[in-house]
């Protein structure tokens, strides 16, 4: 499903074109004015597809406008609005699945940050936490993963274990060590990281059911599959609650407590919640999201695993002679 284009994105989009239209010899001074321009933007979640159609505009005249930045020497570091706008930016490409788009410019405002507001300056700290999480979608966990430790690091040392953020960039680190099969490094870290932030957090806060999708992810590398389908369930409900039945979010809660349900054998049970998801997974993100690629290949799987071949053909998308 194609959503509107937000009326606030539009306008200054608009704008953004007006200034260089208009605009003289003075490049940076040009620069400087889209830049406020698009500094202004209301924020938009970038998690949910709702917003996307309104991020591609957004990243489409950020990227660009970043180039002539880059050119002219304008500070990309202010005003602090610009720069919460660009982490924005990063994080739709992650979430939209365009991962790839995001680590050339993440490594530029890496280095820029850096050297303007210094390594450990908040800013500095989140562009490096979107850097890695870029990388980590591509399965670049080499270079990813060192990433994760710095941030972790340095929101320790400055925030302190306990701060939101922190628990964010630990819930993170914790991921990628799951996904470099460093299963008891893993365990450990996801698990002390799930019982603290549901402690210091609350059981609703995001970064708490991110822990508990973690650690539950973390479990079922360890095929410890009763439990998963307890920790996934907790977490399918809160999401009911918190985000709603349509939010992408709670559609892929629903997918892993499907999943698990699969490994346990129960493929009538999976079958089923996989056959309600798909349409879902479509309207809400579209066909081509990996949520309804997996969910269209999981149910494949399950009507195989049920003996039903000629209806996995079907949903695969296999010919029939």
């Amino acid at each position: 499903m194609t959503y509107p284009v937000d009326p606030a994105v539009l306008r200054v989009h608009a704008e953004v074109v007006e200034v260089f239209r208009a605009g003289t010899g003075d490049l940076a001074g040009v620069c400087r004015a889209a830049r406020d321009r698009l500094a202004g933007l209301p924020g938009l979640d970038a998690r949910e597809p709702r917003s996307w159609s309104s991020y591609r505009l957004v990243t489409a005249d950020a990227l660009t406008l970043l180039g002539y930045l880059r050119e002219t020497g304008v500070e990309t570091s202010e005003p602090a609005s610009f720069r919460a706008l660009l982490i924005d930016v990063l994080r739709y490409l992650y979430e939209a699945e365009q991962p790839a788009l995001g680590v050339l410019p993440a490594r530029f405002l890496h280095q820029d940050w850096t050297a303007r507001l210094g390594a450990s300056h908040a800013a500095t700290v989140d562009v490096a936490e979107r850097l890695a999480a870029c990388l980590f979608a591509l399965g670049e966990t080499e270079q990813s993963r060192p990433l994760f430790e710095e941030v972790l690091r340095l929101r320790t040392r400055v925030r302190g274990a306990d701060d939101p953020a922190t628990l964010l960039a630990a819930c993170n680190l914790g991921a990628c060590l799951a996904l470099d099969q460093v299963h008891d490094a893993a365990l450990r870290l996801t698990e002390d990281t799930a019982e603290r932030c549901e402690r210091l957090l609350g059981a609703d806060h995001e970064t708490t059911l991110l822990a508990i999708a973690n650690l539950a992810a973390t479990l079922s590398a360890l095929g410890a599959h009763d439990r998963v389908l307890a920790l996934r369930r907790d977490v399918l409900a809160r999401r009911r609650r918190i985000s709603g039945e349509d939010s992408v979010l709670t559609l892929r809660a629903e997918a892993g407590v499907a999943d698990t349900l699969h490994e346990l054998g129960q493929h009538e049970a999976a079958r089923a919640l996989n056959a309600a998801l798909l349409p879902r997974f479509e309207r809400v993100a579209g066909r081509d999201h990996s949520g309804t690629r997996r969910t269209r290949a999981r149910l494949e799987q399950n009507l195989r695993a049920l003996g039903r071949d000629e209806e996995a053909d079907e949903v695969g998308g296999k010919p029939r002679f």
